[in-house]
């Protein structure tokens, strides 16, 4: 059946053909005159194409105005010159500073309050030695006589004395050293007095306690007197009289 219809198609396309052969051969001849002409525009070529062109216009730079101001009149008045004060030239003299000379007058100074203080504490010292010595003058005065002039006999007095002279001998030593350490000429006058004032209390008691035996009355009340004597002049030197 398809082979039947593609026969019957070719046929019909056969037919077509031939007539449309037929209908060619009809038409009559075109003069090809009067048929209207017609024009292909020519393709421009790439050469032809404009090529934009940049300008570039340089616009002035516009210029600044300067407006002259008219110069103020200049006054001139007239001043004094300044003084020089003493705060400049204090100030000129600072940049000159000297410190040495101040140095100088601080390390001589220093050495004089050194040597003060060295001497204030040899006095003190010296001051201390001389208060013990006043210190045992007083008990020999004060404690040891009244119990030797307390004995019953000139025996018992001269043993209790004898057992308190290495003590009356280191007193005598003590204020010969602080006569030669004196730190003042009054210092050196009142160990004078103090050695005078234990002569005195030792050459008395000695009389006193002597085992030499004495009948005469009048002797006996002297030696007593020259006991009290030595006393006064040893209290006289521990404690001085108030003026």
């Amino acid at each position: 059946m398809r082979k039947s219809a593609r026969s019957i198609v070719g046929l019909a396309l056969g037919a077509t053909l031939v007539m449309g052969t037929a209908g060619c051969g009809v038409i009559d001849n075109i003069d090809p005159s009067s048929l209207p002409s017609i024009s292909i525009p020519s393709r421009p070529s790439e050469s032809a194409v404009p090529v934009p062109t940049e300008t570039v216009t340089n616009d002035p730079e516009p210029q600044p105005t300067v407006t002259e101001d008219p110069e103020p009149a200049q006054t001139v008045t007239a001043e004094a010159s300044p003084e020089p004060s003493p705060t400049s030239d204090a100030d000129s003299d600072g940049s000159s500073f000297t410190w040495w000379p101040w140095l100088l007058v601080a390390v001589v100074l220093l050495v004089i309050i050194i040597v003060l203080a060295r001497r204030n504490a040899v006095r003190k010292a010296w001051m201390e030695r001389l208060h013990r010595a006043k210190s045992e003058l007083s008990w020999v005065e004060d404690s040891l006589i009244p119990q030797v002039l307390s004995k019953s006999t000139a025996a018992e007095a001269q043993s209790l004395w004898q057992a308190a002279r290495p003590r009356m001998l280191d007193l005598d030593r003590e204020l010969h050293e602080l006569g030669d350490s004196a730190p003042s000429e009054a210092g050196t006058a009142s160990t004078a007095q103090g050695l005078q004032a234990l002569q005195g209390l030792t050459r008395s008691i000695d009389e006193e306690t002597s085992t030499r035996e004495v009948t005469d009355a009048d002797a006996l009340r002297a030696r007593r007197a020259a006991v009290e004597n030595a006393r006064a002049q040893a209290r006289a030197w521990i404690t001085p009289p108030q003026r």
